[in-house]
């Protein structure tokens, strides 16, 4: 029969940084989340999530200490011998909600966030690709419940700030790039920075402002990244020279009225 310090795969004297980091681990591998419609991943979560909440509570981890997988039977009866004890009554925890306001490129990525409710710590894992305005649920990471009771839920609400001069439209980027009005003119290469990194791009010359240079792949991710991702669209952006001083101006000049010979001819 397995004990809750070998589902969390510590020693019985581990401390409680240790079952805090193991407990981490563990439920970040089969959060139920990450692994959809696995049933066996959804009963080894909860497993994981009840042996952490006995050990992690020094009242709890001593009755279970003492009288194994019996203790809640003691606890419930009301043993005193220098433990709390605790009513029949179980009562379902609360749910909590959250507000969780991230930059794209982190929206992007999968990463986790310890949030505090009401008093403890929890890390959460958020999934690549999640959306603005969309309320996403965590099972049994609300409040904790009461005399035995399940934990309630908590509801974490996704904004998410645009980056500056960033669109998106579905799972593509929209990006406005500044370039000067030489490089449209002649042509030349620019970097371009992306969701993961900067990208060199080469600009062909004549090149209009408003023109589109599509890189394949680079867009915003599926939800948790199942299946292809979007595509990232550089939009030129061509910016004309500001303060010119006497001899530029005379060579513009120069430049114009030749221009306008030639499609006279």
């Amino acid at each position: 029969m397995k004990t809750y310090y070998s589902i969390l795969g510590v020693d019985e004297n581990a401390t409680p940084s240790q079952i805090k980091s193991a407990y981490r681990k563990l439920a970040r591998k089969h959060h139920p989340d990450l692994n959809p419609n696995d049933q066996d991943a959804t009963k080894t979560f909860q497993a994981i999530n009840e042996a952490n909440e006995v050990l992690s509570d020094p009242v709890k981890r001593r009755l279970y200490d003492q009288f194994g997988p019996d203790w809640k039977s003691f606890s419930k009866a009301g043993w005193s011998s220098g433990y709390d004890h605790y009513q029949n009554d179980s009562l379902r925890g609360d749910d909590q909600q959250w507000k969780y306001r991230l930059s794209l490129r982190m929206a992007a990525k999968e990463h986790e966030r310890t949030v505090k409710v009401r008093g403890r710590s929890i890390t959460l894992i958020i999934p690549a690709g999640v959306r603005g305005g969309r309320e996403y649920i965590y099972r049994s990471c609300g409040a904790l419940g009461e005399k035995g009771g399940p934990n309630g839920d908590l509801y974490v609400f996704i904004e998410i700030v645009a980056e500056p001069g960033w669109r998106l439209v579905g799972n593509d980027i929209y990006a406005n790039t500044p370039i000067d009005l030489y490089t449209a003119l002649l042509g030349g290469e620019i970097f371009v920075e992306t969701l993961d990194k900067k990208v060199k791009i080469k600009i062909k010359p004549a090149s209009q402002n408003g023109n589109q240079m599509k890189l394949k792949g680079k867009g915003f991710p599926q939800f948790k990244d199942n299946g292809p991702r979007g595509d990232f669209y550089v939009v030129l952006d061509v910016r004309l020279p500001s303060k010119l001083n006497a001899e530029e101006k005379q060579q513009f000049a120069k430049l114009s009225k030749k221009r306008k010979k030639t499609k006279t001819t």
